[in-house]
């Protein structure tokens, strides 16, 4: 995974600021408050969010925006960007994948493989202040410090170590007196030798205790026994009160067995019956005058189908009145078309009359105009208006070549007669160039002179070295003989003779090269005596050259003008000679039309095309008059044809009297129209029929149903007559009223004796003489029973002040909730012991664990990492052992435990372990790195080496830093390694 670009929206100090990640490492550069870490900042809030609180201390003062957007690049779903706002979805991310789809912030979590912001700093991020943290540490603690580091990634496991263990020895131990657990053994030990104390007090007590509690159930018992004998004697006495009401009972249940046979009778049934009767009656009566309405509509029916014409008759008076709509409208569209022929006829003489054209009405029938001929007269017409444009920008432009060639040669003479002569432009440049040779001569003169002073004093340097030289090397020649004379080494006699020729030798070399200077410089060339141009000679000179040039200049770009004025003067011409020859053809074209169309002649060709639309309205007008002609023939012919054969038929109908065509319409429309008045109350009569029969079909269902329902009555009761009916209805009659009384005696028993209860009592054999015995007995029985109540009542009271006057010192429950609440107390402590007691042997098995797994790949990492920022001083790091710290080995084989080391150096090792976290990491989490100024205490060199370490991490990790070091910034621009200001 790697971040490609963000864009911030508003978060901090940035506002709709954008930053480019595709470099790695990338080195992000700037000075104190510049943003940085509002930036590092930024890429944490878009991957993990922050609370509400957090987000606010982010607000931009320039704008209500807080949020943006972090482009990603995933090797598993590809390039997908995170969307996060402070107004939107409660700060929640949105991400968009290139293809289109949305997810939450489920899917990111899923991406980022449950990293959170803890870990992923622990993990891939680092600044200056994690240093600050080691320096707050102990020596002797800070090989466990970067122990916990090297483990999980920052120092939080060595904290929580500690933290449990303070808690632990706070809690318990075994010989301690302060501790909280101890402290509370001791109460609870105090606490239950003063109970053991108070429970022998408390011997009395217990004896009192059984005695009350025997007193209370004997009292119980009595009071039970005495309310079953006010409820007996309560019943007794109801069974008096309700002596005649139980009688009653009794004989009314024995006569209710004379009525024991049960038989079927419908609900209602004489009701019903005679309700039956009822409906009957009416619907029988109205079934006969519907009989005799049917008979009557049929004789009337009969009647007035003798009075019709033959249906054959009808329909041919039908068929000859159908002749009258159609007469009726060939006489309307007959007037319309003489209408419209009047109005065609003015429209006609009118545009011709407008017009102004020499042909009348029969050449206009005559007249035919093809349908390629309106092209044809547009095209004359627009043929027409472009010559004439073309006409005038012929002109024009002749005018204007005219003018332009004329310009151009008065420009010619006046620049002819401004030329001075060849002669003494020559002249000129000859004395020109004598003044210019002159000048040189004198410079080079001057440098002569200057070469030849600066020569004597160098001269005088040089003979001065070759001398000092010389005799340097005559004494060491010399020493050299003595010395080997004195030592008797032959090798020093060479020496001496090469001393010897090499000081000659460069002696004769400075002479040799002095000889050569002063020849060559003694050669340098003299100075004429000609006469010198002053500035101001050679100024003038060159500003009439440069102006003799500019003319001639200037005369060759009007010659040139005038030989291609020349060439469009003749190109003109050859547009005059195309012009006429359209001109030629367009006057044929016109004659021609002419020819086929003389009545054109007075019209200009240029509204020729206007006249075309209103020529071919007239010859539609013509065709349409004539049309209307024809068919006022044929509707002429046709109402005559209809007149004949309607008059003939009603002739042959034995209408002889009729003579006209409206008489004839007259009456085959009063008999027609009496044959359908005949034809409705034929009609009217069949529908009262069909009606009547409808009438008589439903009133027979219904007395067909009523009649059933009588049946079915009948049958339910099981009975063939209304006799044997009204018999059987009369005797359940009496066993419903018999019913009756039963129920209402049960209901007063009831209210009696609750709970149904007098069921059994009616059973029994009631004697009154005997229930007020029985009453008199229970009565005494009661009120012994109530005298032994009030006795052990007495004793119970006595008892119970005893208890009370006992109970009255509370010692012995106060301290036994005390004793109660006190262990209770000390289980919560033991418990909360236990708990962290078993957090620490987990988080050691952890550290345990994770050691095993990672700190072998981790150390490895650190030892290369170290090596080269340390330039190769230390080569090996060791892990702690039991308890002792970190160590690392030196490039003279010596070993230092991180006490003994410089803060620089334990630095280096901090970040070193940091950056092989990461690395060791990054096999199952591919996260980019992120440094903030971790780099804040190194030298340049140091700098150097961490930036080629990052390099070499970048190659398979996103790396990015944050940084306010200028050594930074110069090794990147050394470098060319990829950074940004902010």
């Amino acid at each position: 995974m790697r971040f490609v670009r963000a864009k911030l929206f508003g978060f901090g100090k940035w506002v709709d600021k954008e930053f480019d990640f595709n470099a790695s490492p990338l080195f992000i550069y700037g000075e104190n408050e510049s943003g940085k870490s509002t930036l590092h900042q930024f890429i944490l809030f878009m991957l993990f969010g922050m609370q509400p609180k957090e987000r606010k201390f982010y607000q931009p003062k320039m704008s209500s925006k807080l949020g943006g957007q972090l482009v990603i690049e995933d090797p598993k779903v590809g390039t997908y960007t995170i969307e996060r706002f402070d107004d939107k979805h409660n700060g929640k991310a949105v991400c968009f994948t290139s293809s289109g789809d949305t997810y939450d912030e489920a899917w990111l979590k899923e991406r980022l493989q449950g990293m959170n912001l803890a870990t992923y700093e622990a993990i891939f991020s680092f600044s200056a202040l994690d240093l600050n943290a080691i320096k707050q540490m102990q020596e002797e603690n800070l090989g466990d410090v970067l122990l916990s580091i090297g483990l999980t990634g920052s120092s939080n496991i060595y904290e929580l170590e500690k933290q449990l263990d303070n808690r632990l020895g706070e809690m318990f131990k075994p010989y301690g007196k302060n501790p909280a657990i101890n402290k509370q053994l001791q109460v609870v030990e105090q606490l239950g030798d003063e109970l053991a104390v108070i429970q022998k007090e408390e011997s009395t007590y217990r004896k009192k205790v059984l005695e009350s509690l025997e007193l209370e159930d004997t009292l119980n018992k009595l009071k039970r026994q005495q309310a079953n004998l006010t409820g007996e004697i309560r019943t007794v006495t109801k069974k008096l009160t309700a002596l005649p009401v139980l009688k009653e009972f009794q004989h009314l249940n024995k006569k209710q067995e004379q009525y024991e046979t049960t038989y079927n009778f419908p609900a209602n049934g004489i009701a019903r019956l005679e309700k039956l009767h009822d409906a009957l009656r009416p619907l029988e009566s109205e079934l006969a005058v519907l009989q005799s309405n049917e008979e009557n509509y049929r004789d009337n029916a009969s009647q007035l189908e003798n009075q019709r014409l033959a249906e054959s008759t009808v329909e041919t008076l039908k068929i000859q009145r159908r002749h009258k709509e159609r007469y009726t409208v060939l006489k309307n569209t007959e007037e319309n078309l003489y209408q419209r022929k009047v109005e065609l006829t003015k429209k006609i003489t009118n545009e011709l009359t407008d017009l102004q054209l020499k042909i009348d009405a029969a050449e206009l029938q005559d007249l035919s105009l093809p349908f390629y001929i309106e092209e044809t007269w547009k095209q004359i017409k627009a043929d027409k208006e472009k010559l004439e444009q073309e006409r005038i920008s012929l002109e024009t432009e002749k005018n204007g070549l005219m003018e332009e060639e004329n310009y151009l040669q008065a420009k010619l003479g006046e620049i002819k007669s401004t030329l001075l002569p060849e002669e003494e432009v020559a002249s000129l440049k000859r004395k020109l160039e004598k003044g210019k040779e002159q000048e040189q001569l004198e410079r080079l003169y001057e440098a002569s002179m200057n070469q030849q002073q600066s020569f004597a004093e160098d001269k005088k340097q040089r003979i001065k070295r070759a001398n000092q030289l010389f005799l340097i090397g005559i004494i060491l020649a010399i020493f050299s003989t003595v010395l080997a004379f004195g030592m008797d080494v032959s090798l020093l006699y060479g020496a001496a003779l090469f001393l010897f020729l090499l000081a000659t030798g460069q002696y004769l070399f400075h002479k040799q090269h002095v000889k050569a200077m002063e020849k060559l410089i003694r050669s340098q060339p003299g100075v004429s005596n000609a006469q010198k141009l002053s500035v101001e000679e050679v100024y003038r000179m060159q500003s009439q050259l440069e102006a003799e040039d500019e003319k001639l200049r200037e005369l060759k770009a009007v010659q040139s003008d005038i030989q291609k004025q020349q060439i469009n003067i003749l190109k003109w011409e050859e547009k005059e000679r195309m012009y006429l020859e359209k001109v030629r053809r367009l006057t044929d074209q016109t004659e021609e039309q002419l020819m086929l169309y003389p009545f054109l002649e007075p019209i200009n060709s240029s509204y020729w095309p206007d006249y075309f639309n209103r020529i071919k309205e007239l010859l539609r007008l013509q065709n349409e008059w004539d049309r209307l002609v024809k068919e006022m023939e044929e509707i002429q012919m046709e109402e005559k044809q209809i007149e004949e054969e309607l008059i003939t038929y009603l002739h042959q109908f034995g209408e002889t009297s009729i003579g006209s065509l409206a008489e004839a319409f007259l009456f085959i429309e009063q008999t027609l129209e009496k044959e359908v008045e005949l034809e409705q109350r034929i009609n009217q009569i069949h529908e009262l029929i069909d009606h009547t029969q409808e009438q008589k079909e439903n009133m027979l269902k219904r007395i067909a149903v009523h009649q059933q329902e009588l049946a079915e009555l009948l049958q339910q009761a099981q009975v063939e007559t209304e006799e044997e009916f009204y018999k059987l209805a009369n005797y359940l009659t009496e066993k419903r009223e018999l019913e009756a009384a039963l129920e209402a005696n049960k209901q007063q028993l009831d209210s009696i004796f609750p709970q149904h209860s007098w069921a059994s009592i009616v059973k029994e054999e009631l004697d009154p003489f005997s229930l007020e015995e029985r009453a008199q007995a229970l009565e005494s029985l009661a009120a012994t029973t109530e005298t032994e109540i009030d006795e052990i009542q007495k004793k119970l009271t006595e008892v119970n002040m005893e208890l009370k006057r006992l109970e009255g010192s509370d010692a012995y429950s106060s301290k036994l909730h005390q004793f109660e609440m006190e262990k209770e107390k000390l289980n919560q402590l033991a418990k909360d012991w236990a708990i962290a007691n078993m957090q620490r042997e987990m988080l050691a098995e952890t550290k345990q664990r994770y050691q095993k797994k990672y700190l072998t790949k981790v150390v490895e990492e650190t030892t290369t990492i170290l090596h080269t920022i340390t330039d190769g001083r230390y080569t090996n790091v060791f892990a702690p052992k039991e308890k002792g710290t970190f160590q690392v080995m030196s490039a003279e084989g010596l070993r230092f435990n991180v006490n003994e080391l410089s803060q620089g150096t334990v630095n280096q090792l901090y970040v070193s372990l940091r950056l092989a976290i990461s690395k060791v990491m990054t096999e199952k989490h591919q996260l980019p790195f992120i440094l903030d100024d971790a780099f804040v205490h190194f030298d340049e060199l140091r700098v150097e080496r961490m930036i080629r370490v990052l390099q070499e991490i970048a190659t398979k990790q996103q790396v990015i830093m944050f940084t306010c070091k200028s050594d930074v910034r110069t090794v990147c621009e050394r470098e060319n390694i990829p950074s940004v200001y902010v």
